[in-house]
């Protein structure tokens, strides 16, 4: 029997295999296929601990940052075997050791199996365990470093912060922002980001601190100090409101922010290519495709943005509106039933039809989205037409179109 483990996506074999003297089993590769024992895995602490049969494996290392070395201590240790066999350790990086207790380190980072073998005095391996380990390499040493710059000049407080750190190996896998502005830290996976910072009527010094972390662990900091231009306490935004969504829809926009100063005027950018405009609010907008847009209002003041907002907008566009039709098929017509099906035409411009609704005259309806369906009419003592109506939807839109179909006398 083998003891199956898995570590980082790996799949390993955890077995001793005894031996009777064959002195044809000179190498430590060729140990002779016999009973294999199942295997353990625990952990104790910061030691790992191996069992495999009578085989007991405890292994631990150090930290890996700078200026600490990463290295593996492993202690073997046997039940019912020769008090003279010799441990053999193969560490998997080509690199070989013997003795009850031996070190090890790995230069470069990377899963490694290693396999400890028995002997005899003959040389013979009487007890093989195989087990995985990680390693992170020696003196891993981040850096830390950043940059900053206003990409803004509109909006003074939002400042972008640009990491050029690194790690001699492995990799970064954490960046910790703390802005010191009274707002959370900030904790991303990547070393681009930005940050708003308060609005103040001076300029203020704030010492933003970075820290960063490799996979590994390994943790460094910095600190620079980043002045924030002073800007104007302007809050808030801007109204947007739809009309006549499923007809001529137009948009009127109205800004709501405040401690705005006397003289300053805005400029609007739709976002849908046609440029900035600036114009007495409320504006009146039309878009003519559905889309999502970014809307951007601009605050200027002699000539210079001091304020910047954007909110997004769901317009629908020009002929949002579905156009319901459809065509009637008389599909079986018997002593006492009348078989029609109803097949939809209907269109719509832009998005698509999120429902179809009929309601066939005679008490039947259905609401399962069925562009194509059949419906079977009792014929009575008397003939009759039955109005049949369709109702399709959608981008929040409806319309209707009726047709009628006769149903003879039984």
């Amino acid at each position: 029997m083998r003891k199956i483990i898995t570590y980082g996506g790996m799949v390993f074999l955890l077995a001793v295999m005894a031996t009777s003297c064959n002195k044809n089993n000179t190498t430590s590769n060729n140990a002779v296929d016999s009973t294999a024992i199942i295997g353990t895995v625990t952990t104790s602490h910061d030691t790992t601990i191996v069992t495999v049969g009578s085989v007991e494996i405890r292994y631990s290392k150090t930290a890996p940052c700078y200026p600490s070395t990463e290295l593996f201590t492993l202690t073997a240790s046997t039940t019912n075997l020769p008090s003279a066999a010799t441990f053999n350790w193969y560490f998997g990086d080509g690199n070989i050791a013997t003795g009850k207790t031996v070190q090890h380190g790995y230069d470069a980072p990377s899963p490694y199996v290693i396999r400890l073998d028995v002997k005899d005095t003959s040389q013979n391996v009487i007890a093989t365990a195989t087990f995985p380990v990680k390693a992170w390499g020696q003196q891993l040493k981040p850096v830390a470093i950043f940059s900053y710059k206003n990409d803004f000049n509109d909006n003074l407080n939002y400042i972008t912060f640009n990491s050029a750190s690194s790690v001699n190996r492995g990799a970064l896998v954490q960046y910790r922002w703390n802005w010191n502005d009274g707002s959370k830290i900030d904790t991303v996976a990547n070393g681009l980001i930005r940050h708003q910072f308060p609005s103040a009527t001076t300029d203020i010094v704030y010492p933003v601190k970075l820290t960063i972390q490799t996979d590994a662990g390994c943790t460094a900091d910095t600190t620079v100090n980043v002045t924030v231009l002073a800007n104007y306490p302007i809050t808030g935004d801007f109204n947007a409101v739809d009309y006549d969504a499923c007809t001529n829809e137009y948009f009127l926009f109205t800004p709501t922010a405040t401690n705005v100063p006397s003289g300053a005027y805005y400029v609007w950018n739709f976002s849908d290519g046609r440029g900035d405009t600036t114009a007495p609010y409320p504006i009146k907008y039309v878009y003519q495709y559905m889309n999502d847009y970014d809307v951007i209002m601009t605050v200027v003041l002699n000539n210079r943005v001091i304020y910047k907002t954007h909110k997004l907008v769901s317009a629908k566009g020009s002929n949002p509106k579905p156009k319901a039709s459809f065509y009637t098929t008389l599909v079986n017509n018997t002593s006492t039933t009348t078989t029609y099906s109803f097949n939809s035409q209907s269109t719509i411009t832009h998005g698509g039809i999120s429902a179809f609704l009929w309601d066939f005259g005679n008490g039947t309806t259905d609401n399962n989205y069925s562009s194509f369906i059949e419906n079977v009419y009792t014929k009575t003592t008397v003939a009759t037409n039955y109005t049949v109506r369709l109702i399709v939807q959608g981008n929040g839109c409806a319309d209707t179109t009726y047709r009628t179909v006769a149903v003879g006398a039984k």
